[in-house]
């Protein structure tokens, strides 16, 4: 006997190229590990996972804030709904858009409509060109940036931490976890879970507080 096997369509927008990045998953792929969804420019992915009591978790870039969302569906929302979309909870604009696949190519149509209009209205010409002024200050902003020698320091402990499995956050053993500096002279760390956005902030105000810092044996992040 063949089983047919629910499938639907995935598609997200990537926020390296700004183009919809399409692909399907089936009901039995995603009963294993972490699924990915990479764009073909190698700039971005989406990821898919079944949590423990059986829904997905969707972790998604964003073009326009420059964050990484993560939700939660239902196992029957995400395989059986005709359309179902995602937006960017600043900026309103479809990230991620799930569902059959005749529906969800009509609904890329319509949210690049609604992207470029969104665009011009802001002055801006087209999505190249959002994406190239972004990445402009993306550069502006890297030459405001922290100690290089903290920055080695602090990515050295993270990476301790994590190999002892002494950070922890919501995703449980599927956390995924970067920093940055921030605050206006940069003296503050903010330790940042890219799967479900949870985080933690230490302020580095002074020699004693980094050192202080650099013993920590471990993180929760919330």
């Amino acid at each position: 006997m063949i089983l047919n096997s629910k499938e639907t369509t995935v598609a997200y927008r990537c926020p390296k190229c700004g183009k919809m990045v399409c692909g399907m998953v089936g009901i039995f792929s995603l009963s294993g590990d972490l699924i990915k969804l990479k764009c073909d420019c190698g700039g971005s992915e989406m990821n898919m996972v079944k949590t423990p009591d059986k829904k997905v978790r969707i972790t998604v870039p964003c073009l326009v804030c420059g964050n990484t969302h993560s939700f939660v569906l239902s196992s029957q929302t995400f395989f059986d709904s005709q359309i179902f979309s995602y937006a960017c909870p600043y900026s309103g604009i479809d990230l991620c858009i799930i569902g059959d696949e005749k529906s969800v190519a009509g609904a890329i149509n319509d949210a690049d409509e609604a992207l470029i209009k969104i665009l011009k209205d802001a002055g801006v010409e087209n999505v190249d060109s959002f994406i190239s002024a972004k990445e402009a200050d993306d550069e502006a902003e890297k030459e405001k940036t922290a100690d290089p020698e903290m920055q080695s320091l602090v990515h050295f402990l993270l990476c301790e931490l994590e190999d002892e499995g002494n950070i922890s956050c919501k995703c449980g053993k599927h956390g995924r976890y970067e920093f940055k500096f921030v605050g206006e002279r940069f003296d503050t760390v903010l330790v940042y879970c890219t799967q479900c956005s949870a985080s933690v902030s230490i302020p580095l105000p002074d020699a004693i507080a980094a050192n202080a810092f650099l013993h920590t044996e471990s993180l929760k992040l919330q």
